[in-house]
């Protein structure tokens, strides 16, 4: 992931993907994912969104992730319980309450610290990378996720493919990303009135996380068994 670039980003409060509200498709859509209480949810590249909170409110606990430490800075400074951090190689893990924000490539994670996260909520992740780290990531939760782990995804198409994120990604793409090691089910394709659609989609690990090599080059794919 580009580092650098993101970090210039919130470097100059370039944030119009920030959304003020919490997003309408999770509200719509979480409770198909029919999790319980206490629930661990995996939230990536998740900026400081309210989505978050409204994850929280809803008993579950989270696991967010940003490449840019000030993401991290911005979100727990809104919250009045006390932080406690810690530093990994190239990760910044901050606890507060039932969250933890980790600053950092997410790629870089180590895999059994997602071992026991029951649901990720993607809907700034993928859609942020460009097309030849998709894969990459794609099979990286593949690679991490337990079986029956779920995932609400939201991506969307502009009329014009955009030069910066976010990105086009499309059905067609999802099912290329996603199909192998998860059941993919469409739940929305809906058509904004500026012409950028919209699409939600539920996606569940059909096998057991294995403990594969991640592809390095772009081109090259896995299947997780």
């Amino acid at each position: 992931m580009d580092k650098a670039y993101w970090e210039g980003v919130w470097r100059n409060d370039d944030l119009g993907f920030h959304q003020p509200q919490v997003n309408r498709h999770l509200q719509r859509f979480w409770q198909r994912l029919e999790l319980i209480p206490n629930s661990r949810i995996f939230v990536p590249l998740c900026g400081k969104s309210l989505d978050m909170d409204w994850l929280l409110s809803e008993g579950h606990e989270v696991i967010g992730a940003d490449i840019a430490e000030k993401a991290q800075q911005q979100f727990l400074v809104t919250h009045q319980e006390p932080i406690r951090y810690n530093e990994e190689e190239k990760l910044k893990l901050a606890w507060q309450g039932r969250l933890l924000f980790i600053a950092g490539d997410i790629l870089h994670m180590e895999p059994e610290m997602l071992r026991s996260v029951d649901a990720v909520y993607d809907r700034a992740a993928l859609i942020a990378l460009p097309r030849a780290v998709r894969q990459n990531y794609a099979l990286f939760l593949a690679h991490c996720l337990k079986p029956g782990a779920k995932m609400l995804l939201i991506t969307r198409q502009a009329p014009e493919e955009p030069l910066l994120p976010p990105f086009n990604v499309s059905a067609a793409e999802v099912d290329e990303l996603y199909g192998a090691n998860f059941r993919i089910e469409h739940l929305l394709r809906e058509e904004r009135q500026d012409g950028v659609i919209e699409e939600a989609f539920l996606l569940k690990r059909k096998a057991p996380a294995g403990m594969g090599r991640l592809p390095i080059e772009a081109g090259e794919s896995q299947t997780v068994n």
